[in-house]
């Protein structure tokens, strides 16, 4: 496995990797459709920012010289700003998705070590995460533990908003 910054030819690659897995989690948890489309451009705006914008990395997995899975370092988002006091320069981790036929195999937590050691090179000790679908929530918990804030019923009854802020 080999874990690099996202490149310009890596476009076509990623935003199929988003379409299928997005695809994938919002029929599995029942989703409007549309959003399929709103969360792939989301994704597809963060690469960009990546090629052209220092704040931004995004990084991929490679393995057999296919892109299998994605991780970012980024400003944190609205959903995370507009709800905690973020302190300044501590970025968010995010855009975590893996190939489905590689989920499971522990690719999202070698990504995870990564992004934090990456963390720590920047001088960094804190971080935000987040998680909006449920099966990212388990996932997120079982890694992390509780989150540091859940934005009750944020998305609509009984679909609550969780965020993390863990130190590195």
């Amino acid at each position: 496995m080999h874990i690099r910054k996202v490149q310009a030819e890596d476009i076509s690659d990623l935003d199929n990797l988003f379409r299928v897995c997005m695809t994938d989690l919002v029929m599995r948890e029942n989703k409007e459709k549309s959003l399929i489309e709103e969360e792939v451009d989301q994704l597809n705006r963060i690469v960009q920012e990546s090629l052209f914008d220092s704040k931004t990395a995004l990084f991929v997995a490679e393995l057999d010289r296919q892109i299998v899975g994605t991780i970012a370092l980024k400003n944190p988002n609205l959903t995370i700003s507009d709800n905690i006091l973020t302190e300044p320069d501590v970025f968010e981790v995010g855009s975590v998705y893996i190939r489905l036929a590689y989920q499971r195999q522990g690719i999202g937590k070698l990504l995870f070590q990564y992004i934090k050691k990456a963390l720590l090179r920047l001088g960094q000790t804190k971080y935000y995460l987040d998680a909006g679908f449920s099966t990212s929530q388990q996932y997120w918990r079982q890694l992390l533990g509780k989150p540091s804030y859940i934005l009750k019923n944020y998305w609509g009854e009984r679909e609550d908003h969780h965020i993390w802020i863990n130190n590195v």
